[in-house]
């Protein structure tokens, strides 16, 4: 830990709120500034699970989450040249994920230096990563920014399945995975879940899924990973497990998403 500011960057996912529960609980420092960058296509389900759950405990010990408006991204689903910029699988592969750090990783950086932070004021920021996934931890790219991560130097470090139980322990109820509700790295479990129980949601996804292929030059892009339409993959189809060991983890590797 450093003396430098404390800026905590919550994703709204399981990690996020374990955070959250060790702030409230006094087993964290109490951050100066909470803020969630709002990627215009959060599942609603991160917003409630945050409204009714984590703005709640916070508030017990006098502290606000801030949406960060999506306006403050310099792009949307694509780049200035017209490049896609959310890892959507092609016929060969993938693309690059670049939505992340554009949505998030920068609207924060944006968002503090609005607020006064900088070279002359440098803060620490918060990232929900646990042990389990320490691969995605990440240097910020700047200097006045340093990213820490809570869950895995606090004693003993926490893997996702302690957050799990922490949030058990603290009564609240499982929290959900956060991801945007078109993201291509969600699983069919996911996938299914959100259709059955978000279907407005689900329904965004799938006309974000016909919008990408239309403009595509090839027409030769999806967001789910059998490469076909969101409409028509078969959702029953039983994930394959993901492996830590070997860079498999639930999310993009930005560090940013999923937390």
């Amino acid at each position: 830990m450093t003396n430098r500011a404390i800026t905590w960057s919550y994703g709204g996912g399981t990690q996020s709120v374990a955070i959250a529960v060790l702030v409230a609980a006094g087993k964290l420092p109490r951050p100066d500034w909470i803020g969630i960058a709002d990627t215009g296509r959060e599942s609603s389900e991160t917003w409630e699970y945050t409204d009714r759950w984590v703005r709640p405990l916070l508030r017990q010990v006098g502290l606000e989450i801030e949406v960060v408006s999506h306006s403050l991204s310099k792009v949307d689903l694509r780049s200035h040249k017209g490049d896609l910029l959310i890892p959507a699988y092609t016929e060969n592969g993938v693309l690059d994920t670049f939505c992340s750090s554009e949505w998030k990783k920068f609207v924060i950086r944006r968002r503090l230096r609005a607020l006064g932070y900088g070279p002359k004021a440098p803060v620490a920021t918060w990232i929900g990563i646990s042990l389990d996934e320490i691969g995605r931890c990440k240097p910020s790219g700047v200097d006045w920014q340093s990213y820490e991560w809570p869950l895995i130097w606090t004693r003993p470090a926490m893997r996702r399945s302690d957050c799990y139980a922490l949030i058990a322990e603290a009564g609240l109820p499982k929290s959900p995975k956060s991801s945007c509700v078109m993201c291509p790295w969600r699983r069919n479990e996911q996938w299914a879940h959100q259709r059955d129980n978000y279907p407005e949601d689900h329904e965004k996804a799938c006309q974000l899924d016909e919008e990408i292929r239309a403009k595509d030059r090839s027409g030769a892009v999806w967001v789910h990973h059998s490469r076909v339409p969101l409409r028509e993959a078969d959702l029953t189809v039983p994930d394959k497990p993901l492996s830590p060991l070997f860079g498999e983890v639930e999310g993009c590797d930005s560090g940013m998403c999923w937390c």
